[in-house]
């Protein structure tokens, strides 16, 4: 007996995929009726985070990282002020139980890592955990952008180099948490040194070769 098709992890929370009728997994309409609303309706950690500050007018369509340097302007918080500290360390614990909503824990779940592979635009998408780990080692992307497309709709970013992605993140200042106690095992392929990244490239291969700088990872 076939097994159901597997569920397009883009189409069920936004209505939208990038290869439409081309896509490998099932768009499947219940599904988006089901889990639709309760993007909605449901609070999201991030939600819940910006809540108790209540003066503060969060838009939840916006990048995290932007409302929350944007709550700080508007506070008149500066680096060494203790309120934007705890503030800032609620906030780093809220973008990785947000990760973790989105795209799983369980670094040996194939179904989470499918979902990741397509919303960073691997094609094709590995078959095993072994590939598909590989792949997304290979990627470099944004973390907090990863987060932000959920609800920006932005397609994320894929940088040639860990250099290129760093440069982007101190621009930014999309600098995602390390060390969180709430991390699960997907995070772990994702992190980048961003402080401190390699030098080299990555080849068309997917393969990086690249210099190892200090261990300071986004």
């Amino acid at each position: 007996m076939p097994s159901s098709p597997r569920v397009c992890h883009s189409y069920s929370q936004t209505g939208i995929c990038r290869f439409g009728s081309k896509c490998r997994f099932a768009h499947d309409e219940a599904s988006e009726v089901t889990n639709g609303p309760s993007q909605t309706q449901t609070q999201t950690p991030l939600d819940d985070f910006f809540a108790t500050h209540p003066t503060f007018d969060y838009d939840s369509s916006a990048s995290a990282s932007s409302e929350f340097y944007r709550m700080c302007s508007q506070f008149c918080w500066d680096k060494d002020d203790k309120e934007r500290e705890k503030a800032h360390n609620d906030f780093k614990d809220a973008l990785v139980r947000q990760f973790n909503e989105i795209y799983g824990t369980d670094a040996n779940d194939l179904t989470s890592w499918h979902n990741l592979c397509q919303i960073v635009r691997i094609s094709p998408i590995p078959d095993t955990l072994k590939l598909c780990r590989e792949a997304v080692k290979a990627t470099h992307v944004n973390i907090v952008d990863l987060v932000d497309t959920n609800v920006t709709k932005e397609p994320v970013t894929r940088f040639v180099s860990e250099a290129k992605l760093s440069e982007y993140t101190k621009a930014t200042g999309k600098f995602f948490p390390t060390d969180n106690a709430y991390a699960g095992g997907l995070l772990r392929y994702l992190l980048r040194r961003i402080l401190n990244p390699g030098r080299g490239r990555v080849s068309r291969s997917g393969q990086k070769t690249q210099t190892r700088g200090k261990r300071r990872r986004h």
